[in-house]
């Protein structure tokens, strides 16, 4: 009950924020701690103040209205965090030291999985206690020393995607060889076979070493979809590139760029409707932006850098790419526009600490980022709330099209699922009457309605009271 009525407080006190519209920035100086700032998605892309205090080595995702925050190197803990209750942490917990944990994934049934990369361990994290549930051995992928170094993963229906960079910790972290993409079937729980003519349980083998990058799900072209990472390969040579992955058969399809021809070491991309953006390092360490067009093999350099400066980069499904730039004195939030390749902010907007991760409010594949125009899909705040049991909400959005309207707990886990059809004033209403699909009464506490459809979704939080 005490822990009810903190949140019911904070829910009061805190200003609401429809995750559409914000992002949230990651810096650290890599001292002992870094910090969080929010920013808006548009035009004039204010920055929040500093919201959160993180592990100086942070990583992090977005998944069903909450931020996550993992603490790597030595921190080896999650931290949670509800941006529509002012950013207020709702969990923080340690998942076991010398772990060094890298990225975390959430299956369709909110269970979390946590990839490690000093231990040849995948984790299984329940996320509302805090405690790890489950342990799956990786040293069966590993090279010499051990450890098959896993990093990014990517979920995608019950199949986990996780990058093996296969390093040698005896050499420098020098790869050993190409790198690999793990497959874990998280329903059955078990690790996937890719190549059955091979003894034992097979990754994918990939054609570059070291899968630097995140992972990305894009479309093939006929219909189905290819799986995209960035290798680096040995840094300061340009023996890396972009390379495509087809998941079902379990085969790389070679790389779409080099770094030879994009002129570097790869530091992250992000593939932008036909064209790729990616962050480059060149022989000396500078860092440039550079657009790739697969089309016409063209590159082209958007900006550089006086040092090592450009760290993360994202898309946001439109015109808008965000750039992490730490350049000495100038260090800040800046905005590209992936059309003309034009810096649409007038320099860095400040930071405080200097930019080190972007996060966009993206779950499910389904980008957040609001549509333009008046049909843009949007979520009123609930009405009552705190509710005793039942409360509705308007949900705007295009005339005629469907959205899926689904009702989340803490831990993520899918409670209501409905469909929804748009009506032609561009309205349609949901109507929460404290029960599960099961018709089963929900317990009090705070629960997540969210909203979404091909273009991208919104998300409120109600509290059920008893």
């Amino acid at each position: 009950m005490k822990t009810l009525l903190s949140l019911l407080i904070m829910l009061i006190l805190c200003p609401s924020v429809n995750a559409q519209e914000t992002g949230w920035i990651l810096t650290t100086d890599y001292s002992t701690f870094g910090r969080v700032r929010s920013f808006a998605l548009d035009d004039p892309w204010t920055v929040s103040g500093d919201v959160a205090t993180i592990p100086g080595d942070p990583s992090g995702r977005y998944h069903e209205g909450h931020v996550y925050i993992i603490g790597r190197g030595g921190a080896n803990l999650i931290q949670i965090y509800d941006p529509e209750v002012g950013f207020a942490l709702v969990r923080e917990f340690s998942i076991g030291a010398g772990r060094n944990p890298q990225d975390i994934a959430f299956d369709s049934d909110g269970e979390a999985y946590v990839s490690c990369y000093d231990e040849a361990v995948l984790l299984r994290v329940d996320v509302t206690s805090g405690m790890v549930t489950g342990t799956f051995d990786t040293s069966q992928f590993a090279d010499a020393d051990g450890l098959p170094e896993t990093a990014w993963m990517l979920a995608r229906g019950d199949r986990l995607y996780i990058a093996g960079q296969m390093l040698d910790r005896n050499n420098w972290y020098a790869p050993t060889g190409p790198g690999s993409l793990l497959v874990f079937d998280m329903a059955a729980e078990t690790w996937v076979d890719m190549d059955s003519e091979q003894p034992g349980i097979q990754p994918i083998a990939l054609t570059g070493a070291d899968p630097y990058t995140r992972i990305e799900a894009v479309e093939s072209g006929t219909g189905g979809w290819n799986l995209r990472v960035g290798c680096v390969g040995f840094y300061g040579i340009n023996d890396g590139g972009i390379e495509d992955v087809e998941p079902i058969a379990g085969v790389s399809l070679g790389y779409l760029v080099t770094e030879q021809e994009l002129g570097g070491d790869i530091g992250a991309f992000t593939s932008t409707g036909d064209d790729l953006h990616v962050l480059v390092s060149d022989a000396s360490f500078i860092t440039s932006l550079r657009r790739f067009d697969p089309a016409s093999g063209s590159v082209t350099v958007l900006d550089t850098g006086n040092d090592y400066v450009h760290a993360d980069l994202a898309w946001d499904g439109d015109f808008q790419l965000y750039v992490a730039d730490r350049t000495l004195g100038a260090a800040g939030l800046r905005v590209f526009d992936t059309v003309s390749g034009t810096e649409l902010t007038n320099g860095a907007l400040d930071t405080g600490l200097p930019p080190f991760s972007i996060i966009l409010p993206i779950t499910d594949g389904v980008s957040a980022v609001p549509q333009v125009g008046a049909d843009r899909l949007s979520l009123s705040h609930p009405h009552p709330n705190p509710c005793n049991p039942a409360a509705d909400l308007e949900i705007q959005g295009r005339p005629g099209h469907l959205v899926r309207v689904g009702v989340f707990d803490l831990r993520g886990r899918r409670l209501q699922d409905r469909t929804l059809e748009i009506d032609s004033s561009g309205r349609a209403s949901f109507h929460f009457d404290g029960r599960d699909r099961q018709g089963r009464n929900l317990p009090a506490g705070v629960y997540r309605v969210v909203v979404q459809d091909e273009t991208g979704f919104a998300a409120r939080t109600l509290t059920l009271l008893k």
